[in-house]
């Protein structure tokens, strides 16, 4: 693949109307350096990586990184998307899921059954179940993106075709990942095929599974920030009535988030057409109200 290649499928994606402007990134997760220079530039693309950086983080991975990958980074080294809730990173950037985020992997694979049979697995295309996904793969991916709303995208080295890893963009809306043979498929995707997948229908299992798995991991969020909170003002000596009552401002605004979150995934779940059941998803969204109100 050449820069005119992936110049092409950039141009046509940036032609694309977006669902969210670029300025969605302004409370999003914070970029790296580089993608904040990008993104003041209002642009999308980055400077290509750089053979030494490449030498750099392999080594530094203890990976020889796929081909398809590796290109599109010399062309451009991460990568703003607007509409996406995820971007890019710069290689540098670049680490393993487990390591960036420990408590959403253990979330998903915590007593997780992995039976998935190679018949159900190795299904790509618009026919594959994104609940069809081995989590224990999570624990050895690479995460090439931001994780922002919930969505990453992840290179899985445990499965290979040729010197390509099958892609994921994995994401609690999905309960699963959406899965590609390689990198450039799954930015293909990203970019100018996402249509693909648009008849896909979540059941209601599967919306129950996302939602808890979403709720945990905001409670665990939820429950290292006051935490931290608490701990600071222990440090500086501030006096105990004192903690409570920032405690409980604190602990009420982290409860508005985690239900403003809720909603915003609900709110894009509604909008796409993947919940059938109007009445089930009223009723699920009642349930987990009433257990967020029982934390308070």
């Amino acid at each position: 693949m050449s820069n005119i290649y992936w110049d092409k499928i950039v141009n046509e994606y940036k032609q694309k109307p977006k669902e969210y402007p670029l300025e969605y990134g302004e409370w999003t997760e914070p970029y790296s350096e580089q993608l904040a220079k990008v993104y003041k530039q209002d642009d999308i693309v980055n400077a290509p990586v750089s053979d030494e950086v490449i030498e750099q983080v392999e080594a530094r991975l203890d990976v020889k990184l796929p081909p398809s990958y590796i290109d599109f980074l010399k062309y451009s080294n991460g990568l703003l998307l607007p509409d996406r809730f995820t971007n890019l990173l710069p290689l540098e950037s670049v680490d393993w899921f487990y390591k960036l985020n420990k408590e959403w992997v253990d979330i998903w694979t915590e007593n997780a059954d992995d039976k998935i049979s190679n018949e159900e697995y190795f299904v790509y295309g618009r026919e594959q179940d994104a609940c069809k996904i081995r989590v224990k793969y999570l624990k050895t991916a690479l995460q090439i993106s931001d994780s922002a709303e919930g969505d990453v995208l992840l290179l899985n080295p445990e499965i290979r075709f040729g010197e390509e890893w099958e892609a994921w963009w994995f994401g609690n809306a999905l309960a699963g990942a959406i899965r590609f043979q390689s990198f450039k498929e799954l930015l293909e995707y990203l970019l100018i095929d996402s249509e693909i997948n648009d008849d896909y229908v979540m059941s209601e299992e599967a919306y129950e599974e996302r939602l808890k798995k979403d709720k945990d991991r905001l409670k665990q969020i939820q429950k290292e920030s006051l935490e931290n909170i608490v701990s600071n003002m222990l440090s500086v000596g501030v006096g105990k009535s004192e903690i409570v009552e920032v405690f409980e401002k604190e602990l009420e605004v982290t409860q508005s988030e985690i239900e403003k979150m809720l909603n915003m995934n609900t709110i894009d779940l509604n909008n796409k057409g993947k919940i059938e059941q109007e009445d089930n998803k009223k009723s699920i969204l009642e349930k987990l109200k009433k257990t967020l109100d029982s934390n308070e």
